[in-house]
């Protein structure tokens, strides 16, 4: 779903179909995939697969927003410390950039004051908001 938003904001460009075999080509994500592998958006998992039926994680997200900004061009220098958080240090290695840029940003914010959870489950309602504020930020 993500990947899907990231493209139509993008203007639903035309891809190649996608090389994760996980991912079918007549789907309603196919082509947003296929183009959000092309762009480096979504990277999958390291056994090649996508996942498209994985529920996307807090960390996933703060990644695909972060590539998404990159390939549009827009700021992603800042970064928060995160050292703050208790469970900083699960943050995934691939993810830690992307997560103190969302929280630097103030996309993503802990889920207490002490805690990010970055590998927990996005929820929909938590999807919506950073995807309000990503907006606010670089949409105007």
């Amino acid at each position: 779903m993500t990947a899907t938003i990231l493209h139509r904001l993008a203007g639903s460009p035309k891809a190649e179909t996608p090389s994760f075999p996980d991912v079918a080509d007549d789907t309603w994500y196919t082509q947003a995939v296929a183009w959000a592998a092309e762009e480096g958006i979504v990277l999958g998992y390291e056994n090649g697969r996508f996942g498209p039926e994985d529920p996307v994680t807090r960390e996933q997200l703060a990644a695909l927003l972060y590539r998404y900004a990159q390939y549009q061009g827009y700021d992603t220098a800042g970064r928060a410390k995160l050292s703050g958080f208790k469970d900083a240090a699960q943050v995934s290695p691939y993810a830690r950039t992307a997560m103190a840029w969302a929280v630097d940003n103030g996309l993503l914010t802990g889920r207490t004051q002490t805690t990010l959870v970055p590998g927990g489950t996005a929820t929909r309602a938590e999807l919506a908001v950073i995807l309000e504020r990503f907006a606010a930020l670089f949409l105007r």
